[in-house]
């Protein structure tokens, strides 16, 4: 600005500051502000609470509550924005308790709270573990005539959800059809989860069936009315959380019984899509594909809407959901909404993906000290906790207590000697926090690559290959989180993470199984490979 003599002034470096707060650097964010005083330039509270959402978005939230102390020594009075920002950092950086304690402040500074500020502290709350608070606030919230919103409900859902407490789940829906709320997938998927853990698949899945004919009967009607239609059959009707006895003396949800047909017309001729990708099914409401290593998610659905639009004779993409990743390196089964976000479609996969009702199935090629013999079994459930890199266009997910909840089952498909020239010992990492298996006493010792089948119930972002590499078994020709150069497989073409198999439920309600073979680069690494001789230790021989 001085080289073209212009004069920056607080509104300028307010802007410079929140520029960097939308590109995640936050450091550059507190160096302008930092810089303000030095040039005769009184910053505002503009400019703190830039910075302040800088650090926020950085997970400095100590930093943060710093500049928010700062504030009345340099005369600048905080306001909701500012309490709000710090309250949001307080919540990603897993700080429950000055999440709760900010909130509860801004009265006593005549700082009006607002649904933002609430909602960081019920997600904070929901994050510590703290359901009770979290619907506590929740009700205060509404007490002090908040609206709810779709944000809000769906933290004090995830919270019900963290202690399975499907009652208050079943409620808090009631309360968004009451308030003329339609809940989405990752809502439903919440409560069913919560179902789920209580009561079994077949109770979740009859609460996603109800929502299902709400959302099909408001994409065919697109009428507010039907919102208010609750179902107030008679006590004979029994609904899928009453026990045998139809003892229900918790609040149900009163979705109202749409009944109109599953649209049928949503499925895709699987040969239109063969001249770009291998469509491995196609049924009402979900598609799946065979997604190559070396292609984005993002990047394989654009082409495959592309596509659908030119065999349709359509000008425009067609409209397609993505409920699941597969990692740039990862391939395997892809699949997709066949429909735009909010459709009866979309909700219905992300529901079931957000119920942790979808089995997954990968395979993968992992080196280390041995995992035991074929057919033994293990999982690793520490939390994850994923960092958002370069303004939000990469990301990294560690070990984390301030993580979310994540588990990773395996089992032992077989195991391989490393070549020739591999490298030393890796250091063995039995017994850390999360991780718990069977390695067996009879497997040689050293390093050794093992082939596993996985299955994930959760859906983090890198979830299989950190949680592995966090016990000492990173992922064979995983570049940000393996072995790299000490890798005993370094000459590996690519990732060895394969997803292979996938089970749902399509939106007729019948099952859907996806599966797509090894492809044929990881079939050659194996079959280069030398199969461990195993030794059974009931009886001695080898096998």
């Amino acid at each position: 600005m001085p080289e073209r003599k212009l004069t920056p002034n607080e509104v300028s470096y307010s802007a410079a500051i929140s520029a960097c707060e939308k590109v995640g650097r936050w450091q550059l964010a507190l160096k302008l502000l930092d810089t303000m005083p030095q040039i005769s330039i009184v910053p505002n509270a503009v400019s703190f609470n830039a910075a302040i959402s800088a650090c926020e978005k950085g997970g400095q939230w100590e930093m943060a509550l710093s500049l928010l102390r700062q504030m009345p020594h340099v005369k600048i009075s905080p306001n909701t924005i500012t309490y709000s920002a710090a309250i949001s950092a307080c919540e990603k950086g897993g700080q429950w308790q000055l999440a709760f304690s900010l909130l509860n402040l801004m009265p006593e500074m005549t700082i009006s709270q607002n649904a933002v500020s609430y909602n960081a502290a019920i997600s904070a709350c929901e994050k510590g573990g703290q359901w009770q608070l979290a619907l506590s606030l929740l009700s205060n919230m509404l007490g002090i005539g908040l609206s709810l919103d779709g944000t809000t409900s769906g933290a004090a859902l995830s919270a019900c959800e963290q202690v399975s407490a499907w009652q208050p789940a079943l409620a808090l829906l009631d309360n968004m059809l009451s308030s003329q709320l339609l809940p989405n997938g990752l809502h439903a998927g919440s409560a069913a989860s919560s179902l789920r853990k209580a009561l079994g698949d077949s109770a979740a899945y009859e609460l996603l069936d109800k929502l299902r004919e709400l959302w099909e009967d408001n994409s065919n009607s697109n009428s507010n009315n039907n919102y208010n239609n609750y179902n107030n059959n008679s006590n004979n009707n029994k609904q899928p959380w009453e026990d045998s006895n139809n003892n229900n003396k918790q609040p149900e949800v009163r979705l109202w019984e749409a009944g109109q047909p599953v649209d049928q017309q949503l499925a895709v001729p699987p040969e239109a899509l063969a001249a770009v990708f291998d469509v491995l099914s196609d049924v009402p409401g979900v598609i799946a594909i065979f997604k190559p290593s070396g292609v984005t998610t993002e990047e394989a659905v654009n082409e495959l809407s592309q596509q659908l639009a030119r065999q349709r004779h359509v000008s425009e993409s067609v409209d397609l959901h993505i409920v699941s990743r597969l990692d740039h390196p990862t391939s395997g089964v892809l699949p997709l909404a066949l429909g735009a976000v909010g459709s009866t479609a979309a909700n219905w996969l992300e529901a079931q993906f957000a119920g942790r009702l979808v089995r997954k199935e990968y395979v993968c090629l992992c080196e280390g000290p041995s995992l035991g013999l074929t057919g033994c079994q293990g999982n690793v459930s520490t939390p994850l906790h994923t960092v958002e890199l370069d303004g939000g266009r990469a990301s990294r997910t560690e070990v984390s207590p301030i993580g979310r909840q994540a588990f990773t089952g395996y089992e032992v498909l077989a195991g391989y000697m490393p070549p020739l020239s591999s490298e030393p010992l890796l250091p063995s990492h039995d017994g850390e926090p999360g991780a718990t298996g069977h390695a067996d006493e009879q497997r040689p010792e050293g390093p050794e690559l093992m082939l596993l089948r996985v299955r994930p119930l959760t859906g983090r972002t890198h979830q299989i290959r950190v949680h592995l590499a966090s016990i000492g078994r990173p992922l064979v020709g995983d570049l940000t989180y393996g072995a790299k150069e000490a890798s005993v497989l370094s000459s590996c073409p690519r990732l060895f993470l394969h997803a292979r198999r996938i089970e749902l439920r399509d939106l007729a309600g019948k099952p859907f199984v996806a599966e797509a073979e090894l492809p044929h680069e990881l079939e050659e690494v194996l079959a280069q490979l030398q199969q461990v001789a195993e030794t059974s230790p009931e009886d001695g021989h080898q096998s």
